[in-house]
């Protein structure tokens, strides 16, 4: 009895011995490529709290905040591809060393024009282009570099720790930014921003000669975004993916991202307290919905089932917003709107990343991260001007009849096939049709 007694006092740690790290952080080159992506999203989110009230004490017209985003979409939609094609033949490392170091100095410029108190709007439109120059080649570098760290079988698991990383800093950086900014100053945000990358930097340096990467053979550079471009439409199941990724991005980012924060100011009643916490209760929902990817199975029809539940839970979500009177009776739908957007994007990149054979990972990836990121600006502009005319709770209301009639068809048509088991990547590239004659 006295042993028992003893041992009830001293809980056996047996449980924690046995936990272990997911198997795609078992790689240490990607475990530590993923810690510093961590430390460098952070920075991000702190800068974009700290460009955000730059912006706010220049302009107060949302149209002048919405010609910032489509200038930086500008460059993406003429350079994109073109880095799809250079991430499939150089040396990725060293493409993004180079485009994060570009960032830094960016940051560092950004900083010394706060810190001087010159900066200009003019100034921010040229930095947001240069920006979208640089985002065009890293994007597609950064994520055709992953599988070349964890394999084809971890592939799920790294994008979905991405995606915790991604929504973890979402968390964290903005309150560390209004911290420092606080007690150093708004330039402070890009100071801490620009230091960031410097653990990507040394990472990515510390790798020389344990990354090894397919190689493109050497083809003109027309011919090649050619092949890319080509491979994406012969085969249905990548184009689906592709458009569904597009669908997503024109109708539900902007009532996720761009227009929440103005809806539950003006439209339900909520002080500035509300949506920080409707922000926080979206960053919340985006967290979760990467951990359970995390934890999912791998099998097609898995994977297929996640995306349709996260379709459904955008539709739920977009509409009980558009039903809301209160923040109270929101956060709700914001939440499972946050959960469903993070899930259902993540689901799309990974199912993109293993249908996409190695030699020409970069310009899939350029082509999936052109589908979402080139849509997103000019989706914004269109859907808040239509949001002033017909009023937001009409939009939200549009949005989820169009979002699930979209992905309904598409998913019919198209997506499903990217959910048979063995339609995975690596596949021999299928030769184009033969021209009728």
């Amino acid at each position: 009895m006295a042993e028992i007694e003893r041992r009830g006092f001293h809980p056996s740690l047996r449980p924690l011995r046995d936990l272990k790290l997911p198997h795609a952080l078992q790689n240490p080159l990607y475990r530590r490529y993923w810690l510093s992506q961590l430390v460098s999203l952070t920075g991000t989110w702190m800068q974009s709290v700290g460009s955000t009230l730059v912006v706010l004490t220049l302009t107060t017209s949302a149209f002048a905040i919405g010609v910032i985003n489509v200038v930086s979409a500008i460059p993406m939609l003429l350079l994109m591809l073109s880095g799809g094609v250079i991430a499939d033949r150089y040396d990725r490392r060293r493409i993004l060393i180079s485009t994060q170091s570009v960032l830094a100095m960016f940051a560092l410029v950004y900083a010394a024009l706060v810190f001087t108190d010159v900066v200009a709007y003019w100034q921010i439109l040229v930095l947001s282009a240069l920006l979208g120059v640089t985002a065009s080649f890293e994007l597609p570098a950064s994520q055709a570099f992953v599988p070349d760290l964890v394999g084809h079988d971890d592939l799920p698991q790294a994008i979905a720790l991405n995606s915790a990383a991604f929504n973890s800093s979402r968390l964290v950086g903005p309150a560390i930014a209004g911290a420092a900014i606080a007690a150093l100053g708004m330039g402070s945000a890009f100071v801490f921003n620009a230091c960031s990358f410097l653990a990507v930097i040394a990472v990515l340096v510390s790798m020389k000669g344990h990354y090894v990467q397919t190689r493109l053979p050497g083809h003109e550079q027309k011919i090649a975004l050619k092949d890319g471009i080509q491979y994406v439409r012969s085969r249905e199941d990548l184009f689906g993916l592709v458009a569904l990724t597009s669908l997503l991005s024109f109708f539900v980012f902007p009532c996720a991202a761009v227009l929440l924060p103005l809806y539950v100011e003006h439209s339900l009643g909520g002080g500035p307290g509300w949506v920080g916490t409707t922000l926080s209760i979206t960053g919340a929902g985006s967290l979760t919905g990467a951990l359970v990817l995390l934890r999912g199975s791998r099998l097609e029809a898995a994977a297929g089932k996640r995306l349709r539940i996260c379709v459904v839970g955008l539709t739920l979500g977009l509409l009980w917003l558009a039903f809301s009177r209160t923040p109270v009776m929101a956060a709700p739908g914001v939440a499972i709107l946050g959960f469903s957007f993070s899930m259902g994007n993540s689901q799309l990149q990974t199912r993109v990343q293993q249908l996409a054979p190695d030699h020409l990972r970069g310009r899939v990836m350029s082509i999936h991260s052109l589908s979402f990121n080139g849509t997103m600006p000019f989706a914004t502009l269109i859907i808040t001007a239509i949001a002033e005319v017909v009023g937001m709770s009409a939009i939200y209301a549009l949005a989820a009849v169009c979002t699930a009639l979209g992905s309904f068809l598409l998913y019919r048509r198209y997506v499903w096939k990217a959910f048979i088991p063995g339609s995975d990547a690596d596949l021999p590239v299928p030769a184009p049709p033969l021209s009728a004659h």
